[in-house]
């Protein structure tokens, strides 16, 4: 399988890369561009397998040394440069982030990172916890993998022969993509499932499948033997195979605007982009395709063969660049991605001037040691061997000096315990109060006749809460979803007094919101509470259905739902928020305010 054969494929990965960042920068603009991840899975597991058989084949052996040597020079200046550099930024920035920094490293650097995030709770999906490492998830899986592929290589050829490997790597891919769709819950937090290497490496098989099924094509091509059928079948997909790749890749693009975080993509949505991956490089791949010739556009081609190097930086840099312009993260995040590209670009080019490239031609001492006469040179290995020794000491100092929690953390914990504490002091009232009966005309209520449910969004507003309406219960928690909300009512109205009159709801920040979901918590309340709903403000794909979900039930039901916009609130004063631009600052009183002039206002309207 000669390499020429794979023109295209810097191409795909450059549109891959394109949509993974997208979908971190402003997830709003690109729902499931999470789905690019699966197209590097496919390609990477395509390649490494092609690798591998291809010197099997040619009996060179599989050259396990110079397999080693070649990943472990491809993987690590760029981390060893990217480490120390954002742990030393976001000392000077934002130390939110090097929360827990230290483990992060180490397992970052061991390939395991993905476990670790998976047993120390870590999400992909929060916003809440700024964490550098967050997208080394995906090196963590890719090394797993090239550990595995040589060893799986070897059993299959040694005790099996023609397409049963192919069939075996398919029903891996199989197993991993219905691990997946059975340990997702919807409601749930899907990191575990996300992270996994086990449930998340059907693109990994599905391109290990394909190439060895593409040795086994071209080897019975060579020799002369290949069936009729089989032969009929290459000459109808050389007419068919760039239509189908073309597609294909239209299918991903719709997938990836349409699909979110939920059981379409954890439960066969992520399967079917890694198929589509498949059919991609099928028909991408073979001489006179025309789908080469939409895949070699050179800023495609650039940022594909420099995929991994924009791919590290992009994330921490976009972190330091929203620390620095919190007033933007919502309101202009397109001028965050702009700035975040710009900065990606040139930490990519000097990651591979100073780093990568010097590493691929000459080893790892051609950090510190020129590789080709000429001054230039020199100058490049002093200015690596200054950057790094000069980011290495500052970094691990940050490391050994990182705070424990994040800011936020340590607001919403102190907002947690006042909260708690109010709970303590007005137990007895609770206890013996009851709820007033619902009168034709609703008439301002006090904070003795309010229950408030809440997220980490209430729960960083509720000092103010129980400022404007003394006397309210208020129950908050970090990450908590609409999901929990019929639940925690049901509770509450097991207790004497527990559910009052009015119900205020701020559960929209976590994961998405339906009107079933909505309908459930108006039926768990009933026809004599008045329920108050607070939408979302946070930079997540979700917040904008969520959002138009909560506004059109409330005009369903006018009488009985008020809704409280505090995502236009809080859009024009975005001082107010804490550095992850989505929590408020302890003291605001802006949540409250605006909780209390929408219900005036709803009152005056006649309800």
């Amino acid at each position: 399988m000669a390499r020429r054969h794979f023109v295209g494929l810097d191409g795909l990965k450059g549109i891959a890369l394109i949509a993974i960042v997208l979908y971190h920068c402003d997830q709003r603009v690109l729902h499931g561009g999470f789905l690019g991840v699966d197209v590097f899975f496919t390609i990477s597991g395509f390649l490494i397998f092609s690798s591998l058989l291809r010197r099997i084949d040619a009996g060179e052996g599989m050259g396990l040394g110079e397999y080693c040597l070649k990943r472990l020079r491809r993987i690590y200046p760029a981390l060893f440069a990217l480490v120390p550099i954002t742990v030393t930024l976001a000392w000077f920035v934002n130390r939110d982030m090097l929360v827990g920094i230290r483990d992060q490293i180490i397992t970052v650097l061991l390939g395991c990172y993905n476990w670790y995030a998976i047993s120390s709770g870590g999400s992909y999906f929060s916003q809440t916890n700024p964490d550098l490492c967050r997208h080394l998830w995906f090196m963590a899986v890719l090394m797993q993998f090239y550990v595995v592929a040589p060893l799986l290589i070897t059993v299959l050829r040694n005790s099996i022969r023609r397409w049963i490997p192919v069939l075996i790597l398919v029903g891996l891919s199989a197993c991993s993509a219905l691990s997946m769709a059975l340990q997702y819950h919807p409601g749930d937090d899907p990191t575990r499932v996300y992270f996994g290497s086990d449930t998340h490496a059907a693109g990994l098989w599905l391109g290990a499948a394909f190439a060895w099924g593409l040795m086994i094509w071209q080897r019975d091509r060579d020799r002369g033997i290949m069936p009729d059928a089989m032969d009929r079948i290459r000459r109808a997909w050389g007419n068919a195979g760039p239509v189908a790749a073309f597609v294909a890749l239209l299918a991903l693009i719709w997938m990836m605007r349409r699909v979110d975080q939920g059981a379409m993509a954890f439960q066969g949505g992520i399967f079917v982009a890694s198929v589509l991956s498949v059919v991609m490089i099928a028909g991408s791949i073979p001489f006179g395709s025309w789908m080469q010739d939409l895949l070699v556009f050179k800023p495609l081609v650039l940022i594909g063969r420099h995929s991994y190097g924009i791919y590290l930086w992009h994330w921490p840099l976009y972190l330091f660049v929203r620390t620095m312009l919190p007033q933007w993260t919502v309101v202009h995040a397109g001028r965050l991605l702009a700035i975040t590209a710009v900065c990606t670009a040139i930490m990519s080019i000097v990651s591979w001037r100073l780093f990568e490239s010097p590493v691929l031609r000459g080893g790892f001492l051609a950090l510190a040691r020129p590789t080709v006469a000429g001054a230039a040179d020199v100058m490049r290995c002093c200015v690596a061997v200054a950057l790094l020794v000069g980011s290495c000491g500052m970094g691990a100092y940050a490391v050994a000096h990182a705070p424990v929690r994040t800011s936020v953390e340590r607001d919403l914990m102190d907002a947690s315990m006042a909260m708690a504490q109010g709970r303590e002091n007005h137990a007895v009232l609770n206890r013996n109060k009851t709820p007033a009966p619902r009168k034709p005309a609703h008439k301002m209520p006090n904070g003795t006749q309010m229950t408030a449910i809440g997220d980490s969004v209430m729960l960083a507003s509720s000092k103010g809460l129980q400022s404007t309406f003394p006397g309210i219960t208020v129950d908050a928690e970090t990450s908590r979803s609409m999901t929990k909300a019929v639940g925690l009512v049901n509770q509450l109205k097991a207790q004497p007094g527990g559910l009052r009159q009015w119900v205020l709801v701020g559960l929209a920040t976590n994961s998405a919101v339906t009107d079933d979901q909505l309908g459930d918590l108006l039926d768990a309340i009933g026809s004599d509470h008045v329920l108050v709903l607070i939408n979302a403000h946070a930079p997540v794909s979700w917040v904008s259905d969520t959002n138009a979900a909560l506004k059109r039930f409330a005009g369903a039901h006018p009488n009985d739902v008020v809704l409280v916009d505090w995502d236009t609130l809080i859009s024009a004063h975005p001082d107010e928020l804490a550095r992850d631009g989505i929590h408020p600052g302890v003291e605001n009183t802006l949540y409250s305010q605006l909780v209390k002039d929408t219900i005036t206002n709803w009152i005056k309207q006649g309800h």
